[in-house]
């Protein structure tokens, strides 16, 4: 590619969150944006955790959390989300709990019933975040 300058693709992962179940990274960092895969309500072996769509999404944006700082980011540098839902009767119960991690200044979402979701999990979360030293601005 003449005239493209170098870029930087590095692969990101936290050893405190289950390893991927299929063939993906947990994240990769390209120039300075960390994209994360869907992340589930899971442990480390990995078994979704008990106790409903509600604890797998306090679950999943723990793990997330995990991942973003593995890659130099943190929840307040995510700029967007995709939840998955098995259930859509759990939008609100699972609304809440991300609003106990995004109190203030949230990032732009989508949120999507699918038929299915790995291991039989009731939530999905997946995210783009800003890696390096973060400025916030609020309004123009």
């Amino acid at each position: 590619m003449s005239g493209a300058g170098k870029v930087t693709k590095t692969i990101i992962s936290s050893a405190q969150v289950y390893a991927p179940v299929g063939p993906y990274s947990q994240a990769v960092l390209a120039n300075g944006t960390l994209y994360v895969s869907g992340v589930l309500g899971a442990t480390p072996e990995p078994k979704l955790v008990a106790g409903g769509a509600a604890a797998q999404a306090k679950r999943a944006l723990e793990n997330l959390k995990l991942i973003v700082e593995a890659g130099g980011s943190s929840l307040a540098g995510v700029v967007k989300t995709t939840i998955l839902l098995a259930n859509f009767d759990d939008f609100q119960a699972v609304n809440a709990v991300y609003a106990e991690f995004f109190p203030r200044n949230a990032p732009a979402r989508a949120t999507y019933q699918v038929s299915k979701l790995p291991m039989g999990a009731a939530v999905e979360i997946e995210a783009v975040a800003l890696s390096g030293q973060l400025e916030i601005k609020e309004g123009l």
